[in-house]
């Protein structure tokens, strides 16, 4: 039997009474007082609870109980009161329970018992052995002061944040169905980073998506509009991010599950909080890290309890000694070094400002200096990768030079340039508009009889295959279709003469009844090339006789307008202007507000531009894109148009739309006159030739 509980049944009943009172454990009152005494003693004798209401209490009462439990024996009246203060009686106690001195709040709580004269024994008060046992031992004082972890190194969360934020947004990061990366993501990511740990990525990609920093975009991930806010905060409030979104998240651990360790009932934001709680302990006290469990299970209990796995019940110790220490140093090299908790092995860089290196062409960041300005440079300068804690910016005049092409300012990048390295831009760096030419290269179909395309065995099959139609009988050929549209016109009866590269076409022979000649494009350029718009001489002089008689005077002009605005399409449209995208959008939003129908002039890619009557169904945001869902009467389904390439639109009134036809147009069903609501044909119309019966159902 426990030597406390002993002392609690000599004490008085009114004591006892008060007890339980403080620790609001409810006494029957008429129960004997064994029963009452068993009550009280299943309430406040363990060591859960003990430990419970130890840290509970104030600073200067835990430091008189460590007192306390190094003074064995029983202590005289004179001893408590010169300790603790005075204790009152128990009359007076019962009167006013609020505790006025140290010792009368130990006395109340049940730890410091009063025991009666015995022979050879005087009266006095005394500890049990138990509760000297069970009550947390004080943590080693710390003999420096506390290390600041932020001056000394960047927390490996904070670098990996970074890596895949800018990584995403200069390509989007694939990952798999479970929000997990793939192999190919993995391994650019280490080799921009190859200092982190290789399960930290894992680890943190669902904290970006649950912090919304990392938006799903099909399967890959990129940054959300979040981004820019998360760059404005300090190091420590990103830092503080972070450990909450670890703390909050309710998924399981994948360094926990592989210890093979029962969770079952487990309170995964409780374990966690326990464990950031005993992090920041071994930090402030400086515990030794590969000695911390056996001083921390000392002074706060064990790692998990009733208050980690309350799920389910539960009638002993989750998991065993060896288990929480597998634990505990599995989370030390894990998460609590990966949120900056434990201090990190990395070293800390001389570099704490923004350097230029002239000589390799490379920008150097400090992680700790990060802020709005990294979303303009990310855009302008290639990330080449994190050295312990700085960014590296690689300056590539190409990239430079394709922005500048798609209309982007270069005064952005000027004006960080200006504040943050106290500089112009190098006098290399291109900052004018840099000449554009497109290289774009077609096969053109030529028809000896314009009839060919819009024969009716040609209409539906050869039109699949066609980009657009120049002139009656001349084509452009959709890229990658030459061969199916080579296929289709000889299932027709049509001979094909498709030009090898470089060469002449033959003359064409007269036994069948019409002939296409399909010009290949003139050479092969390298993709790198400018993109520019030519025709070989001998197929311009092939080409030219066949338009001349395909089409009159008056339309020559207008098929050489036709091909000038084929060749002179751009391959990706330019960037729309802001205001006219703000002004479209606003105009979407009130035409789905108010249900009407839009007239849209919409330019598809690689296509001209055309008309759309379409019914506006929503908005979505993808990225950069703007995307309009709507009901396309053309199609007659729904469709998806980008909104930076509307040309024009133009919102129809409800009262100028389609609308349905009235009941009062539809035809009427007849009803059978013997009442049993059956349906009969009406008398058919007449026809000419006695082939076609149409039964009319009418409502009678």
């Amino acid at each position: 039997m426990l030597r406390w509980a002993c002392y609690l049944a000599d004490v008085p009943v009114v004591l006892q009474r008060l007890i339980a009172a403080t620790h609001r454990v409810p006494l029957p009152r008429q129960a004997e007082a064994v029963c009452c005494l068993s009550v009280l003693r299943r309430a406040i004798c363990r060591p859960e609870a003990v430990r419970t209401r130890y840290f509970m209490l104030t600073a200067e009462t835990q430091q008189a109980l460590q007192m306390l439990r190094l003074r064995r024996g029983t202590l005289s009246p004179t001893t408590i009161e010169h300790m603790l203060g005075p204790i009152r009686p128990l009359r007076e106690l019962r009167l006013d329970r609020r505790p006025r001195t140290v010792g009368e709040t130990l006395v109340l709580l049940g730890w410091l018992l009063p025991r009666p004269a015995r022979p050879h024994h005087p009266a006095g008060w005394v500890l049990a052995p138990e509760l000297r046992r069970w009550l947390p031992k004080p943590l080693p004082a710390q003999a420096g002061p506390v290390p600041d972890l932020s001056a000394v190194a960047t927390a490996p969360a904070l670098i990996a944040t970074y890596t895949i934020l800018i990584a995403s947004a200069q390509r989007p990061l694939s990952i798999r169905h479970d929000r997990s990366f793939t192999g190919p993501a993995l391994r650019r990511l280490r080799d921009l980073a190859p200092g982190c740990d290789p399960e930290l990525w894992q680890w943190l990609l669902p904290l970006l998506v649950d912090l919304r920093l990392l938006q799903r975009i099909g399967a890959t991930v990129a940054p959300s509009p979040a981004f820019q806010q998360f760059l404005r905060m300090t190091v420590a409030e990103k830092l503080s991010l972070l450990r909450t979104a670890w703390e909050c998240q309710p998924r399981t651990e994948r360094w926990l599950t592989r210890l093979r360790i029962s969770v079952r009932g487990l309170d995964w934001p409780a374990l966690r909080r326990r464990l950031l709680h005993w992090g920041m302990m071994v930090t402030s006290s400086g515990i030794p890290v590969d000695s911390s469990f056996v001083t921390l299970h000392a002074s706060f209990g064990p790692l998990v309890d009733g208050t980690t796995h309350c799920l389910t019940p539960i009638r002993r110790m989750p998991w065993t000694y060896r288990s929480q220490q597998r634990v505990w140093y599995a989370a030390v090299a894990g998460p609590l070094t990966w949120l900056g908790v434990l201090p990190t092995t990395w070293a800390p860089t001389t570099t704490m400002s923004w350097h230029y290196d002239d000589q390799n062409r490379l920008i150097t960041t400090p992680i700790t200096d990060v802020d709005d300005d990294l979303r303009t440079v990310q855009s302008w300068l290639t990330f080449v990768g994190v050295d312990q804690s700085v960014l590296r910016w690689q300056i590539d005049t190409a990239r430079i030079r394709r922005l500048l092409a798609g209309g982007q300012d270069l005064s952005d990048l000027a004006r960080v340039w200006q504040r943050r390295l106290d500089d112009q831009l190098p006098g290399w760096v291109p900052t004018g508009v840099v000449p554009c030419a497109r290289l774009i290269t077609r096969t053109v179909l030529v028809c000896d009889t314009p009839t060919v395309l819009s024969a009716d065995g040609c209409r539906s099959v050869v039109h699949r295959s066609l980009a657009t139609q120049i002139a009656p009988g001349i084509a452009l050929v959709t890229p990658g279709r030459e061969q199916a549209l080579i296929r289709t016109l000889e299932r027709t009866g049509v001979l094909t003469i498709a030009e090898p590269e470089g060469q002449m076409p033959p003359p064409a022979p007269a036994s069948f009844p019409a002939e296409a000649h399909v010009l290949p494009p003139p050479t092969q350029v390298n993709a790198s090339s400018p993109p520019f718009v030519s025709l070989h001489p001998t197929q311009a002089a092939a080409l030219t006789p066949v338009v001349d008689a395909a089409v009159s005077s008056d339309e020559h002009w207008c098929i050489s307008d036709r091909l000038q605005e084929e060749g002179n399409r751009p391959a990706v449209v330019p960037a729309p202007d802001p205001a006219r995208l703000n002004d479209t959008l606003q105009q979407v939003h009130t035409a789905i507000r108010r249900r009407e129908a839009l007239l849209l002039s919409y330019q598809p890619p690689q296509q001209l531009a055309h008309e759309r009557l379409v019914q506006p169904l929503r908005i979505e945001r993808h990225g950069e894109r703007w995307l309009l869902y709507a009901y396309c009467t053309t199609r007659q389904a729904e469709r998806c148009f980008r909104i930076d390439r509307i040309l024009n639109l133009t919102r129809l009134s409800r009262n100028r739309s389609a609308r349905q036809p009235s009941a009062k147009g539809r035809p009427q069903l007849q009803r059978t006159g013997n009442g049993g609501g059956r349906l009969s044909p009406s008398q058919p119309p007449s026809s000419p030739d006695g082939r076609l019966l149409r039964i009319w159902m009418t409502d009678s």
